[in-house]
């Protein structure tokens, strides 16, 4: 009998649903959770060790008590100074500045891995920033991914200190660079390093020729594709060579105009505070940068429910006059007029696959596949599975959920997923459960009596801070694209 590669074949005598099978994987996750308890416990051990050995300036240089004394954790934990070293700041920061972390250990509640991102990414933030991550943050990030705590430190850092963040990457933008590193089996890796602007306008082009070259019938994988037209070499399928880097593929009848998104709450945009913007492929992006860019984007209305999620996508887009009053005028307009809700958000379609207008708004919606492995896929990369299988369930946006091939896999293998107003409960077929937060949070409130900054002085004060030392002029990056 031949199976086609893409047929799933569900396993009958599995043992998931066998109760001593169940009572074996409970006493694994039983024990996960006293290894979480037992690191709290060494953790104040090692703070209160630290509390009582004396520190000064000078402990970088020389022999001195506290350089003894991470030798002496370091022979006690069976690991190099420079582990026992982070060791011994996790655990001081645990029990001086993370407390709610900490107890949430001790009641084997929040993963180890979890709470070291935690408090890694708190390191050298404002005092304000850590206690405000403690307050908004240390229970959520219990059911949180690493990738999903860094991003929420970042953006809780961004909006207390949006002025010092983005003065912070304009001075960072100095050392942009391309470095060359020699691998394995002839091969070698590019690393390009700068503002993100530019190099996500780069991965966009290079992406959006790729999967051009893919519909037009190229033999070759995205990614294979991507190397190709990037430093570009020949394509074998077609006599005509590759372009470099320039966001069109040899049919250019096929391809879409690159497009970098930004998710701006209209409360940045119209400069009332200083609530980060989302750059996919990124991450969150400092109010102030992100203003000096609306003066050279199109701009395209998104609305939100309280919760923060998407419930419609505008199908117009405004271009505004390329100015910061320009920009104003327009996001103004948006608010005053938001426009009926778009039928796209309720409409059933007769196809499989939705249309390009549904599949844009799904993809804003979702930002991320929703699967129970953790992955942080974007919503761009995924397949739109359809919750109710087609044709019995339709092609709608309630519907359809942007899924990768292994979440959808997982599927057939017996894990269902229900949605929730704030989260996706995967169901195992051994009895547990994950819980997978949305990528959504709750909008900035938009008083209507608010005064408005001047819109031309604090573009002024913003470009002097986002300036790049050394540069007299825009950065090329702050320029619009050439496409």
């Amino acid at each position: 009998m031949s199976i086609s590669p893409h047929c799933t074949v569900l396993i009958d005598d599995a043992p998931f649903d066998q109760q001593g099978w169940r009572d074996q994987l409970g006493q694994l996750a039983g024990s996960v959770r006293s290894d979480w308890q037992r690191y709290a416990e060494q953790a104040v051990l090692i703070a209160e060790l630290a509390r009582q050995v004396p520190r000064s300036s000078s402990d970088d240089r020389g022999a001195t008590a506290w350089k003894s004394f991470v030798r002496e954790i370091a022979v006690a934990c069976r690991c190099s100074d420079q582990a026992a070293t982070k060791e011994i700041f996790l655990a001081v920061a645990l029990s001086q500045t993370h407390r709610c972390t900490l107890a949430l250990l001790q009641a084997g509640q929040m993963p180890e891995y979890s709470a070291k991102v935690l408090v890694e990414e708190c390191a050298g933030c404002d005092p304000l920033v850590a206690k405000t991550v403690e307050e908004q943050l240390a229970e959520r990030a219990c059911r949180m991914t690493p990738s999903q705590i860094r991003d929420a430190v970042r953006k809780i850092e961004l909006r207390l200190d949006g002025d010092a963040a983005a003065a912070r990457s304009a001075r960072a933008a100095t050392a942009r660079s391309v470095r060359l590193h020699a691998d394995r089996d002839d091969q070698a890796t590019l690393v390009i390093s700068g503002p993100t602007l530019p190099i996500a306008r780069f991965y966009e082009a290079v992406t959006a020729s790729a999967r051009s070259n893919r519909a037009a019938g190229d033999p070759r994988g995205i990614d294979a594709l991507r190397f190709d037209l990037a430093v570009g070499l020949p394509n074998e399928a077609q006599s005509a060579p590759a372009p470099a880097v320039a966001g069109w593929a040899l049919d250019r009848r096929r391809v879409r105009p690159v497009q970098v998104l930004l998710h701006l709450p209209v409360t940045t945009a119209l400069g009332l505070d200083n609530e980060p913007g989302w750059l996919p492929g990124y991450g969150w992006v400092s109010a102030p940068q992100c203003r000096q860019w609306l003066t050279i984007a199109e701009l395209r209305q998104v609305c939100v429910d309280r919760s923060g999620f998407v419930v419609d996508l505008a199908d117009r887009v405004v271009r505004p006059e390329p100015t910061p009053s320009g920009v104003r005028q327009s996001v103004l307009d948006m608010v005053v007029d938001p426009g009926a809700i778009t039928p796209k958000t309720w409409r059933n379609e007769s196809h499989h696959d939705p249309s390009p207008l549904l599949r844009d708004f799904v993809d804003i919606r979702d930002v991320f596949c929703d699967g129970p492995t953790g992955t942080r896929v974007p919503a761009a990369r995924c397949h739109h599975d359809h919750e109710r299988p087609y044709p019995d369930g339709p092609t709608a946006a309630w519907n359809l959920k942007a899924r990768t091939d292994r979440t959808h896999q997982l599927k057939h293998r017996g894990w269902s997923p229900l949605r929730t107003a704030t989260s996706t409960l995967w169901f195992s077929p051994a009895g547990q459960v994950v819980d997978v937060p949305h990528h959504t949070g709750p909008p900035p409130d938009l008083d209507p009596a608010a005064q408005l900054p001047d819109p031309d002085l604090l573009d002024e004060l913003e470009r002097e801070l986002v300036r790049t030392p050394g540069l007299d002029d825009d950065p090329p990056w702050n320029e619009p694209p050439p496409f």
